[in-house]
């Protein structure tokens, strides 16, 4: 009974103390009948150390704070709506029916307000922080199921041109982990990184396997075998998905995409909503055979 009050008082300075968006000011007030960040109550709650103190807030007041981690600010609407969709349902799923989870389980980070008036500054704080509220709430509850359980909402940041499927990559098929078409990504800023590796560093560098589309599995290095992810950490690849250049003295690593490439990704979702598309037509776009419920 005394841990329940003690959870109960913690929960009331919470509302007290956290501002307008968890810690991160929103509009600066707080209506008595809409409902908003401050107020919602889903039953489900994350579990948190902020600046030395443990605090326990709404999912979905949690989740607002998560969000920034991955976009930054300036991207449409349904973007964010669908990102939120994303981290509920990963949240929803390491929860596993619980009530409460904590932040620790979670992998994810939540930003405080104070970093992200330094990140966006006066001109935008407000504006992109509304977004955000509306994003979570707009979809409060919302999650993506495959034969009714919460799926593996990957995503990452820019493919190939296309997504990779699951099967491909670890042998293992998931039906909603496939490839699709992604192929404004081939457009985007970051989508090619390259590494230059001279000769005499790393004996002789070649690739011994890959996938059908790029994704690298045995690297040999100077008569020593890798697996990809090794290759990839060790020179800090953005990708798995790469090809090596002989340039007489050195090599020249070409890696495209940036992350996993399976799942949702983040540039071409973002194509995706500049041209209107909606965040339900993203996701179920991006998960072919998923359902998106509340």
């Amino acid at each position: 009974m005394k841990e329940k009050l003690i959870i109960i008082f913690a929960m009331l300075a919470l509302a007290i103390a956290i501002p307008y968006f968890g810690t991160m000011v929103l509009t600066g007030t707080i209506g008595t009948e809409q409902e908003t960040l401050n107020n919602v109550d889903t039953g489900r709650t994350v579990s948190l150390e902020l600046d030395g103190t443990y605090t326990v807030m709404d999912v979905e007041t949690y989740l607002a704070g998560c969000l920034p981690a991955v976009l930054d600010g300036e991207e449409d609407p349904e973007l964010w709506k669908a990102l939120a969709v994303i981290e509920r349902t990963n949240i929803y799923k390491k929860m596993d029916g619980q009530g409460n989870i904590d932040e620790a389980d979670l992998g994810m980070r939540y930003i405080q307000a104070e970093e992200l008036q330094s990140r966006w500054g006066e001109k935008h704080y407000k504006s992109y922080c509304e977004k955000i509220e509306a994003a979570v709430l707009e979809t409060k509850g919302q999650i993506l199921t495959y034969d009714g359980e919460c799926i593996d909402a990957l995503y990452h940041r820019i493919s190939t041109g296309a997504t990779v499927s699951a099967e491909e990559l670890f042998g293992e098929p998931i039906p909603y982990l496939v490839s699709v078409i992604s192929s404004h990504d081939v457009e985007a800023k970051d989508y090619m990184y390259l590494e230059y590796v001279p000769k005499e560093q790393t004996g002789e560098l070649k690739i011994l396997e890959s996938t059908e589309h790029g994704y690298v599995k045995k690297v040999l290095k100077d008569g020593t075998e890798l697996t990809g992810e090794e290759m990839q950490e060790e020179y800090q690849l953005p990708s798995r998905n790469f090809y090596i250049e002989d340039m007489g003295d050195r090599y020249r690593i070409v890696c495209l995409g940036q992350g996993h490439g399976m799942g949702l990704s983040i540039y071409g979702a973002m194509q995706m909503t500049e041209e209107g598309k909606g965040y339900e037509e993203v996701l179920l776009y991006y998960y072919p055979g998923v359902q998106l419920i509340k």
